[in-house]
């Protein structure tokens, strides 16, 4: 049996429906710019309750399009470290400089104490990080904080389609919301990303630094790229948007079900989940004990049971070879980050986990951590 991490899901109708729009779209000869993009972005703006939602190539480029519209001149950024490499990379990309800040151990969210500490008069803002799903629970706490500073807050939702903290959505908190459509994610299109504000001037630049800086006269009248979501791509994503609500319900479900059959086993530690949250749980994370080491645990999974573990990050950003040998950061930068991310193990979860996975993971969990033990 091989159970994957992660797996996109499309019903046998939703693909007939798909197919159809493709059919559509190369009949059409419009592949970009069209219809079934204005379509997408229009329903993403409205899920989320947001004035605005531009689709771009991918999260990334959410990130670096909202990052250039406060013109960084090389201002810093200051960043969680547990995160993917692409939310750093987005501010060098944009002009500014990554400045690293500690983890919270019981959310993998940003620690908001340290991300204080770390700001200066070179601080242009933040970028929170809605780590495996789960809305940073202190995000109004960030917020009220920029505001006090002249700071913005840009979130990465790249795990966090639908999350919601007090019934708002993940990316409606700061000036911008940043979300990928990677094959892994909660949702796809394949390949892809979608910004959403409600700054009207930031949905506008971003409309044409999406397409080489171009305005609607296609005159370049900024610095920009082709960074934009093709036809083809956005059929997907409109139709995957539709079930949005489906797949959250069942990513919940699974989570109950891990949460009741690892509550008593030895040498693992559930994250949880305030009762004011839906998380998205694009990653179900648990924390291994100490003695138990998430490298052979991982592997021992995967060759023995066939069950395909993952991480969120190891290592954190800090300690990538680029930003050790560019900006100086070094081991024992971040102790909370590099003790916990090391046993911190995610386990599968995506539409197609059903409950008896979830017990032969279990006891495929039980049986790697007894021979971890002799």
């Amino acid at each position: 049996m091989d159970i994957f991490g992660s797996l996109p899901y499309f019903s046998e109708s939703s693909v007939d429906n798909i197919l159809k729009d493709i059919r559509l779209v190369l009949t059409s000869g419009r592949l970009i710019d069209g219809p079934y993009v204005q379509e997408f972005e229009r329903k993403f703006a409205e899920y989320n309750h947001v004035k605005y939602a531009v689709a771009v190539s991918c999260c990334t480029a959410a990130l670096e399009i909202s990052l250039r519209h406060f013109g960084l001149n090389g201002r810093e950024v200051i960043v969680p470290t547990n995160t993917f490499i692409a939310t750093p990379n987005s501010v060098i990309f944009a002009g500014g400089k990554p400045v690293f800040a500690e983890m919270n151990a019981d959310t993998l969210s940003i620690d908001v104490d340290d991300f204080k500490r770390k700001v200066t008069s070179k601080t242009a803002g933040v970028i929170v990080v809605h780590i495996a799903g789960l809305v940073c629970p202190q995000i109004n706490e960030l917020k009220q904080f920029c505001d006090e500073k002249g700071l913005f807050l840009l979130e990465d939702c790249a795990h966090a389609h639908g999350a919601m903290m007090d019934g708002r959505k993940a990316g409606t908190f700061g000036d911008s919301g940043c979300f990928s459509f990677y094959p892994t994610k909660v949702m796809t299109s394949c390949e892809g990303g979608m910004l959403i504000t409600n700054n009207e001037q930031l949905a506008e630049e971003a409309r044409c630094r999406r397409s080489y800086g171009q305005n609607v006269e296609k005159r370049a009248v900024m610095l920009g790229n082709n960074w934009v979501l093709n036809e083809m791509e956005a059929a997907v994503g409109k139709h995957q948007l539709e079930n949005l609500e489906v797949f959250l319900n069942k990513r919940n479900e699974v989570a109950s079900w891990y949460e009741s059959a690892l509550a008593n086993v030895e040498g693992i530690t559930l994250f949880k989940t305030p009762e004011n949250f839906r998380h998205s749980y694009y990653k179900y994370p648990v924390k291994l004990a100490d003695r138990l080491d998430r490298v052979k645990l991982g592997y021992l999974l995967k060759e023995k049971f066939g069950v395909e573990p993952g991480h969120v990050y190891y290592p954190p950003c800090h300690l990538h070879p680029f930003y050790m040998e560019t900006f100086g950061t070094k081991e024992g930068d971040f102790p909370v980050a590099e003790q916990v991310l090391k046993q911190v193990l995610c386990l599968p979860l995506h539409y197609g986990v059903t409950k008896e996975n979830v017990e032969y993971i279990l006891d495929a969990l039980v049986s790697c951590i007894e021979e971890l033990s002799l």
